[in-house]
């Protein structure tokens, strides 16, 4: 199977140039070596928490692709790399080095690149995006799969194929590209105590909240002012964002 850096580095740097050229010039560079990692860079990156990846030259006995998340070293200004270890069917750790490259990408760039180079699945949980390759060996770590969580973003995992064929993406490694379309609030809560209405949605489609009329990454305006936000409305299964209830104020 190809190494994840492959994957992701050379699927975002190389990949089917011929296909996918329009994308070419905002691909480079973006795997990057842990010595590229500052404390700057870091901070600045926040609130993502960053998809780390072993060199395949590091990985035991040619495993195959192993991810994890980056979190600071013990020395001021170093950082390591936190991943499970696979074996027999079994991960295990936490494990850590310092020999990793990290994925140097906005949310946007990620939900581009994934639409466009990944598998689109979908399972109980919703849908993600899967680097899974037909050649992949069953003592190698799953497929990675980076799931799109509502009020967290893309959180990366290895995909899970049960017996009866069920597909998820499972066992997070901690890593996660935070959106920032997501409102943090209850799903479907609705406090209206009358007639309520929903402002201008960007990014959408229709009513902004049935199918093909939206996704995660349609917005929502602000309420107008005079009026206060009573309640959101679950689109789609929550595979859209939630769409803003407002009502005037009395």
């Amino acid at each position: 199977m190809m190494k994840i850096t492959h994957k992701i580095c050379c699927a975002l740097l190389l990949l089917t140039t011929a296909v996918f050229t329009v994308h070419a010039d905002s691909l480079p560079n973006h795997m990057k070596e842990a010595s590229e990692l500052t404390s700057n860079v870091f901070q600045g990156l926040k609130s993502n928490v960053l998809l780390c990846v072993l060199p395949s030259s590091t990985t035991p006995n040619n495993v195959g692709d192993v991810i994890g998340k980056v979190i600071p070293g013990l020395e001021s200004g170093s950082f390591l790399c936190e991943y499970s270890q696979y074996s027999h069917g079994l991960f295990t750790g936490p494990h850590f080095t310092t020999d990793f490259h990290w994925l140097d990408v906005t949310y946007d760039q990620l939900a581009s690149w994934l639409t466009s180079l990944a598998h689109f699945e979908k399972s109980s949980n919703g849908h993600y995006y899967v680097l899974r390759q037909k050649d992949h060996n069953p003592d190698h770590p799953p497929a990675i799969c980076a799931q799109n969580t509502a009020r967290k973003g893309f959180e990366f995992g290895y995909e899970v194929i049960t017996d009866s064929g069920e597909k998820s993406c499972d066992h997070f490694v901690g890593a996660v590209y935070t959106s920032p379309f997501f409102d943090d609030v209850l799903a479907g809560w609705n406090e209206c105590t009358g007639d309520s209405f929903s402002p201008d949605c960007h990014r959408c489609n229709g009513d902004g909240c049935s199918a093909f009329r939206c996704s995660a990454f349609t917005t929502w305006d602000q309420c107008p002012k005079g009026s206060h936000v009573c309640g959101y409305e679950t689109c789609v299964g929550n595979l859209c964002t939630q769409k803003r209830l407002c009502e005037w104020d009395k």
